[in-house]
């Protein structure tokens, strides 16, 4: 896989304030990705949903973690800010900002924490130059299983009634297919970019 040869193009700038340009250029490109994504998920699989904001096939999971592993903390801001917006656009907490604002901090900590996770307990350079297809899977594995886990436990805190244990299966599912397309969709189209071979 190349995402490692994307990571390590991806050179900071010296200055602080052209970081910080940085930071919000892939914050907002995260943003976009992921609104476009949960956008595309609605039309595509709305009829695959088991209950509002939990499907079968979850795109967006894809998009979160694959925007983890390139922009790390700056795809963290962006997942937070889209999936706010998202939750505004689709009513799926309505008259409820406490669970919108815990689902969104869910839905960027969730794939941060298993790309951490894959980075300290599996030596994962942050240039992701030694992502090997393992380290990848174990990473998708991680996510599709914490970020259901995480959210459904918001929402049984917070009262908003989703079977628990049948949630947690169709959305560990949902994030895992979701997650496997997106990763494997990016993958096939980085193999026709011309990338140097190190």
């Amino acid at each position: 896989m190349k995402l490692g040869n994307i990571r390590a193009a991806m050179e900071p700038f010296p200055t602080p304030s052209s970081r910080l340009r940085l930071g919000l250029l892939t914050a907002t490109a995260t943003a976009v990705c992921y609104l476009l994504s949960y956008m595309a998920n609605d039309w595509l699989f709305k009829q695959t949903e088991f209950t509002q904001g939990i499907a079968w096939i979850y795109l967006p999971a894809g998009v979160r973690l694959i925007c983890t592993l390139l922009f790390a903390e700056a795809a963290m801001f962006g997942i937070f800010a889209a999936s706010l917006l998202a939750a505004s656009l689709y009513s799926l907490f309505p008259d409820d900002p406490v669970t919108t604002v815990g689902y969104a901090l869910i839905s960027a900590l969730a794939p941060y924490l298993a790309y951490r996770f894959t980075l300290e307990g599996m030596d994962l350079r942050r240039s992701l130059v030694n992502l090997t297809t393992a380290r990848l899977m174990t990473c998708v594995l991680l996510y599709a299983l914490s970020n259901p886990l995480l959210q459904l436990i918001w929402f049984a805190f917070r009262g908003v009634s989703y079977h628990f244990w049948a949630g947690l299966i169709v959305m560990s599912i949902g994030d895992l297919v979701g997650s496997l397309i997106v990763v494997y969709l990016f993958k096939t189209l980085l193999s026709f970019l011309p990338f140097p071979h190190r």
